[in-house]
């Protein structure tokens, strides 16, 4: 036994000594279960508990009895505490007399001193027929408690019948509870009915992760907080198991090996559970267990074609009926389990069967969770049956909906222990290079897929999908390390269109639609994404659908459908929240996009911060980019926005190159060169220019940002000269929101040339293409400049009146912290400032003398309570006058 119980008196409160036989326990102490011990209190001892009897079920080291044991000293130290009255009860208890005096003798033990006399009388010898123990307890004037443990054991029915009159008809001070490992066959079910018991489980009884740590605390073993989730997995918190799991680790070197080991194969565990557990149990029982301890759960129907017993289902409810290591689940059809060190243990000793018997029944399981579509079981089962041909097959035909549907971690470590022969085959290598770029390792990926070039075409009649599903894969690393283009036309020139298959066809559809996207071919990629959605709604693939309506809503945003992408997304995003999925988290960061280019930079960042939060891999391209956008989008509420601005220049700089849709990221770069520019950092500014025009090549978007550049550095020939093509027509961008900003320039640099109706034309058309899709960033980005020119066309935009009161409304308010005005001179040379040129440059250029530079500069440095050139700068454009 693990406890070793011993009869001790514990004496009542006065002058009393005598009192219950309360079982002890063998160590310092004992963990309080103080959750336990109140829900006894709570449901027996306090005025609103309406159960008259507790019954304390569960399988054998539960911890019951030292439960039981706890609460009742709890008890005896309380001021008015009841007589307690124990008994354990043992095989030999099962006749009347036997009952009957264990029951007396508790009683008289109890520490009550009326009941030890009327005890005494019952067990007079001169009583030829024993008075019924309830008719000594009618005059029970104070609370008494009744345990019995081990009721178990009680099966006579003439053994039964005084307990089953005690439990029906209860005197008003008594409260009974009856312990064992299964319910004894007594009226129970009924007395629930009444409302009069109060039910303790195996489920109940386990320990919590802070009970286990107390319990491991007695042997001096502390965890960690991923060791102890470890063995409270592997235990479910068996309190035998935890027990022994602590002597096992007392002062052992390697815990972490240890409980990575813990098993119930190992000899403390195994002779506990042959001792305690599977005592009592006949050969055909044994062998019932250990044929189907071979699946992780089971039915009655495959436990049948396991054992090859007609009885299974009579046999699980004996096992049931006993509280035997077994769990039920609310499935339908139900299904049982055992206990994970049950199990182990029953796994360890199948091999006695040999060789081909395991084999055979591995086998069985496999064409059984087949038969019923549950793959991953049937790969588990069907390679460790050794089937090698049955297991290309299914990977052949399953393999690529095992990785959409999100079990690539689990395929990869079922093929890792899978024998050569499986492991070398192309389709199993090609299943493994789709988890590897699901799990967004593409190296390795793109390393298989290499290796098949020699091995090229397979040797089997399904060539043509195989050969569909290692272009499409291509196409798919392609779009993590580049050159798309030359993938995409391979996978072409052998998609012929409907396969046949759903899940095929969806996923080369999907790669093909990522692949135009990249390629910036809208039209081509929405019809692939479509179609693609079609084909996973058919194959009832919810993660391919899922990827499918993400990818679109990137498309969306290219576009410049806001409200679109912002629905596809809002598809995705109730369950993206709640998970850490890589795609969900691509959901997540295309809505905060669509966030903030409506100007809800608060509500963007915070999206864009849940999925830091959740992609725990800082060297991912996802943790990167939403690194990225949180940097980008917390500026505006920025306490130092100079900072603030400075973090994000950081987080560029540490992203690893690689491919995005050119649309997703041209659509922000416009905010990003002019939160650079507007605090002096052109060298940031030219960084972000170059990376522009390697990423995106010649696109209007690129000849925005070169405008921008130049409107900054006061260049406005040369930045209309790049606008042009834009506004034209000629160039288009890749993000349709930058035509916004385009026009938006075009009104500064027509305001800037008192080229007033230009100005309000250009502005006019700015708010024509935001209206649609309420884009208000490109405004909030030229702040300034949108407010001067807003104020200066005021109710002149007729139906777009209120959208221009929209806008005006989303821009940032000026500051009046300058208590003088700045003359006209010191705003021209104001003007001046971001270009970085010399004094001598500025004053040639607004053809004054160097020395009226510099005056007219420390006036300006003055005003604005700054020092410096730099912080002149980004005073005034938090001030809105540039």
């Amino acid at each position: 036994m693990i406890w070793e119980a011993r009869r001790v008196s514990i004496a009542q409160d006065g002058n009393s000594t005598a009192g219950a036989d309360i079982p002890a326990f063998r160590g310092d102490r004992v963990v309080s279960r103080t959750r336990l011990v109140d829900a006894l209190d709570a449901a027996l001892t306090t005025e609103n508990g309406s159960a008259r009897i507790a019954l304390v079920c569960a399988p054998a080291g539960s911890g019951k009895t030292t439960l039981l044991s706890t609460w009742a000293r709890r008890l005896r130290t309380r001021l008015h505490s009841p007589a307690i009255a124990w008994t354990t009860v043992g095989e030999r208890d099962n006749t009347a007399d036997t009952m009957h005096a264990s029951l007396t003798r508790a009683l008289a033990n109890a520490g009550h001193s009326g009941l030890r006399q009327a005890c005494l009388e019952l067990s007079t010898p001169a009583r030829m027929q024993p008075v019924p123990i309830v008719d000594a307890l009618r005059g029970l004037d104070e609370p008494l408690w009744l345990i019995i443990d081990d009721a178990h054991l009680l099966h006579e029915p003439a053994a039964l019948a005084e307990l089953e009159a005690i439990l029906r008809a209860p005197p008003e001070k008594l409260k009974i509870v009856v312990c064992g490992r299964f319910e004894p066959p007594l009226a129970f079910q009924q007395l629930r009915l009444e409302g009069r018991v109060f039910d303790l489980t195996f489920e109940e009884l386990a320990f919590t992760g802070n009970e286990a740590a107390e319990l491991l605390a007695e042997h001096t073993v502390r965890l960690s907080d991923p060791q102890l989730a470890a063995l409270m997995e592997r235990t479910e918190g068996w309190a035998a198991g935890l027990r022994l799991a602590g002597m096992s680790l007392a002062e052992h070197p390697d815990p972490g090996t240890l409980i990575a080991n813990f098993t119930g194969d190992r000899r403390a565990v195994a002779d506990y559970l042959i001792e305690q557990v599977l005592i009592g149990l006949d050969e055909r029982e044994r062998d019932f267990l250990l044929r189907t301890s071979v699946p992780n759960d089971f039915t009655v129907a495959l436990a049948e074609q396991l054992t090859g017993r007609g009885d299974a289902h009579d046999v699980i409810d004996a096992l049931e009926h006993r509280n035997f290591l077994v769990t039920r689940t609310d499935l339908s059809p139900k299904t049982f389990r055992y206990h994970p060190l049950l199990r182990s243990y029953l796994r360890a000793e199948i091999s006695r069967l040999g060789h081909e018997a395991v084999a055979d029944l591995e086998h069985v399981a496999a064409q059984w969770y087949a038969e019923f579509g549950n793959t991953l079981l049937s790969l588990e089962h069907g390679i460790t049956a050794g089937d090698h041909d049955d297991v290309v097959a299914m990977l052949a035909e399953s393999g690529l909906t095992l990785i959409q549907d999100g079990h690539g971690a689990a395929v990869e470590r079922l093929l890792v222990d899978a024998p050569r022969e499986v492991r070398k085959n192309p389709i199993t290598r090609l299943i493994r290079a789709a988890g590897f770029l699901d799990a967004g390792n593409p190296r390795v990926a793109a390393s298989i897929l290499a290796s098949l070039e020699d091995e090229w075409p397979p040797p089997d009649c399904a060539r043509d999908r195989v050969t569909l599903l290692r272009e499409s894969l291509r196409v798919q690393t392609a779009s993590y390390v580049g050159d798309i283009a030359p993938a995409l036309d391979r996978l072409c020139l052998v998609d012929m269109g409907n396969s046949g298959d759903a899940d095929l066809d969806a996923f080369v559809l999907l790669q093909r639609g990522r692949g135009q996207l990249h390629l910036g071919r809208l039209a081509d990629a929405e019809e692939s994404l479509r179609t693609a959605l079609i084909h996973a709604r058919e194959s009832r693939s919810p993660r391919t659908a899922a990827q499918a309506r993400t990818t679109l809503a990137v498309l969306a945003v290219c576009s410049g459908r806001i409200s679109e992408a912002t629905e596809l997304t809002a598809e995705v995003l109730p369950r993206a929240l709640g998970s850490s999925t890589s795609e969900s988290n691509r959901a997540v960061l295309v809505h905060a996009l669509c966030r903030y280019l409506r100007n809800e930079s608060a509500d963007a960042a915070d999206l864009a911060a849940s999925v830091v939060t959740t992609e725990t891999d800082p060297q991912s391209d996802l943790h990167q980019d939403a690194s990225i956008a949180l940097a980008l989008y917390a500026i505006d509420n920025a306490d130092d926005r100079r900072a603030a601005i400075a973090a994000l220049h950081g987080r560029t700089t540490l992203r690893r190159p690689a491919p995005r849709p050119p649309g997703a990221i041209a659509a922000v770069f416009p905010s990003m060169l002019l939160v650079y520019l507007d605090i002096g950092e052109t060298a940031w500014g030219r960084e972000l220019l170059t990376a522009a025009r390697s990423t995106l090549g010649r696109t209007g978007d690129v000849a925005l940002l070169e405008a921008i550049f130049h409107l900054y550095g006061n260049h406005f020939e040369r930045a209309r000269a790049e606008l042009r093509p834009v506004l034209d027509g000629e160039l288009l961008c890749a993000a349709a929101t930058n035509l916004v900003t385009a026009w938006l320039v075009e009104a500064e640099l027509a305001r800037r040339r008192n080229h007033d109706a230009r100005a309000h034309n250009a502005l006019a058309e700015a708010l024509r293409l935001a209206e649609p899709e309420t884009v208000l960033r490109p405004f909030h980005d030229m702040a300034a400049a949108s407010r001067e020119l807003l104020s200066a066309s005021h109710g002149r935009f007729g139906a777009r009146d209120d959208f221009a009161g929209r806008v005006w409304s989303s821009l940032p308010r000026a500051s009046n912290k300058t208590t003088e005005k700045l003359t006209r001179r010191e705003l021209d040379l104001l003007a001046e400032l971001p270009t970085w040129r010399t004094a001598e440059e500025i004053a040639a250029d607004l053809c004054v003398s160097v020395n009226t530079v510099k005056t007219h500069l420390r006036g300006i440095y003055r005003k604005l309570g700054v020092s410096t050139r730099r912080d002149a700068v980004t005073a005034a454009h938090t001030l809105g006058l540039l």
